[in-house]
């Protein structure tokens, strides 16, 4: 008598999801940059939060200046961005602070 061996079924494995894919060198002189390189930029800076506003902003204004010239390096208005950030929370605490002593 043969023995049968048993069918093997195909196993649908769930599908991973993978990170996007770097293809830029990140110096910030490609433009427009991944929105991935935009993330880890920010991270590094420990303000992880005004990355999506940051690139979004941009991605509004086609990487372009009001006037029309495109932008060279995303990393100096990003910078810009984190600096601005950071003064109107500098801002929004001292008269938070100046509130609570008035009352």
């Amino acid at each position: 008598m043969v023995k049968r061996k048993a069918k093997r079924v195909p196993v649908n494995p769930t599908p991973v999801i993978k990170p996007e894919q770097i293809y830029q060198k990140g110096f910030g002189t490609e433009m427009p940059p991944q929105k991935r390189l935009v993330e880890i930029y920010f991270d590094q800076k420990s303000i992880i939060s005004q990355a999506e506003p940051f690139f979004n902003f941009y991605e509004k204004t086609n990487w372009c200046s009001p006037k029309g010239t495109p932008y060279r390096n995303w990393k100096l208005l990003a910078g810009e961005w984190i600096y601005n950030f950071e003064q109107e929370k500098k801002l929004r605490k001292r008269l938070w602070e100046n509130a609570l002593l008035t009352s």
